[in-house]
C-alpha cells in the first residue's frame, strides 16, 4: 500500500476511477444526469478541482495503479471558517477493495491539513449506508442532504386558502423580495438547527433575492395576502461547468423557497411549490435538485413528500481547536 499527494498526472486513472464509481453510485439513483458517468466529464471535473488554489490530497496505489484519492481545498466564510471541502467526486476507491481503505486516506490527507491549522473538515458522501457508516466512525456527523426529483409526473394543484393569490415576481416586488429575505436564516436560527445569523450574511443576500424580481435565468413566484407578499420559490437551470457534474440544461434547482413566519402550516408554500415544480416540466426540466439542513426537521419531512430522494450529505467534522501536536518535552 502505497499513499502519496495527489498529482496532476493521476488525473486521467482518476477520471476513469470516479466515472466508474458513479456508474454504481447511478444504478442506486437512476435519477441523476447520467453525464456523471463519462470518464470526459469527470476528467474536467478533477482537472478544475485540482486547479483551484490551496487544492491538495493524497493517491493511493496499488500494485503500482492509482486504486483511491481524497482531495481537498481550502476555503473560508462567515458560516464555516477556516475549512477543507471534499466534494462528491473527491473521495474515491476502485470497487474491488474493501471501503474502510478510505479512512487510511483521510488519516493521511487530514494530517496536511491539520498541519495547516485547518479544523474544520467538510466532506460531501454519497447517501449510501456503506459510506455513511465508514466516516461516521471517523466522528464526521450529517449537516445538509442533497436531493433530486424527478419531473416525469405532473403534481396535483393544491388548493389556496382564501384570499391568498400567486403570480410570477415582478420588477415591483424588489423591495419586498429584499426586506424579507431573512425568512429561512431566521427560521434555521432556531432550534434543533440553532444556525448563526450574521449581519456580513444578510448584507449579503439581500440584494440577490431583489434581484429575483427581475433576473430571467429565475423562475420566480410569489404568494400575496393583499399587498403582502407571504411566499417565495424561486428555481434556476442547475449550474452548468466544469465544477458541477450533475449540472444539464433539463436540470433544475430551486434556490430559495420560504414562507412568511404567520403564514405557514396553512398549505399556502405547498400550493405555490407545485405550482413553480408543474411550471419547470412544461418548461423541459426533467429533474430538480435541492439542498437542506437535516437538523431542519420540517424541511427533511417536507421535501421528501415532493419526491425529493437524498442522494449525498455534507459531512462535517470539526476538530477540538485547542487540539496541538503532543510534545514530550
Amino acid at each position: 500500500m502505497t499513499i502519496t499527494a495527489f498529482l496532476p498526472e493521476h488525473i486521467p486513472a482518476a477520471a476513469g476511477l470516479l466515472a466508474a464509481q458513479f456508474q454504481n453510485f447511478h444504478r442506486r439513483f437512476p435519477i441523476l444526469p447520467a453525464r456523471m458517468n463519462e470518464a470526459a466529464i469527470t476528467k474536467n471535473f478533477l482537472e478544475a478541482l485540482l486547479q483551484k488554489n490551496d487544492t491538495n490530497g493524497v493517491a493511493y496505489l496499488h500494485n503500482g495503479k492509482l486504486a483511491g484519492y481524497i482531495i481537498g481545498s481550502y476555503s473560508d466564510n462567515v458560516f464555516f471558517g477556516p475549512h477543507v471541502w471534499v466534494p462528491l467526486g473527491g473521495a474515491v476507491l476502485a470497487p474491488e477493495l474493501p471501503l474502510d481503505l478510505l479512512a487510511g486516506l483521510y488519516t493521511q490527507a487530514g494530517r496536511k491539513w491539520i498541519e495547516d491549522g485547518i479544523l474544520n473538515h467538510y466532506l460531501v458522501s454519497p447517501a449510501l449506508p456503506e459510506w455513511l457508516s465508514l466516516f461516521q466512525l471517523l466522528s464526521f456527523g450529517q449537516e445538509q442532504a442533497y436531493a433530486v426529483s424527478s419531473l416525469a409526473e405532473e403534481l396535483p394543484d393544491t388548493p389556496l386558502p382564501t384570499g391568498i393569490l400567486i403570480r410570477k415576481a415582478e420588477k415591483q416586488d424588489e423591495q419586498a423580495l429584499h426586506d424579507n429575505a431573512h425568512w429561512i436564516a431566521q427560521h434555521l436560527n432556531g432550534a434543533p438547527v440553532w444556525e448563526p445569523v450574521p449581519q456580513e450574511h444578510l448584507d449579503n443576500i439581500r440584494p440577490g433575492y431583489a434581484e429575483l424580481a427581475t433576473d430571467e435565468s429565475a423562475e420566480t413566484w410569489l404568494a400575496f395576502d393583499g399587498n403582502k407578499m407571504v411566499a417565495v420559490v424561486a428555481i434556476y437551470t442547475e449550474d452548468i461547468g466544469a465544477e458541477h457534474l450533475w449540472g444539464t440544461p433539463t436540470a433544475a434547482h430551486f434556490a430559495a423557497a420560504a414562507t412568511h413566519p404567520d403564514y405557514r402550516a396553512r398549505g399556502i408554500g405547498r400550493a405555490l411549490f407545485s405550482h413553480a415544480i408543474n411550471i419547470s416540466r412544461t418548461a423541459g426540466f426533467e429533474c430538480m435538485f435541492t439542498d437542506w439542513r437535516t437538523t431542519n426537521l420540517e424541511a427533511s419531512r417536507y421535501w421528501p413528500t415532493f419526491g425529493f430522494q437524498p442522494f449525498a450529505y455534507r459531512l462535517i467534522r470539526r476538530i477540538n481547536p485547542r487540539y496541538a501536536p503532543f510534545d514530550p518535552a
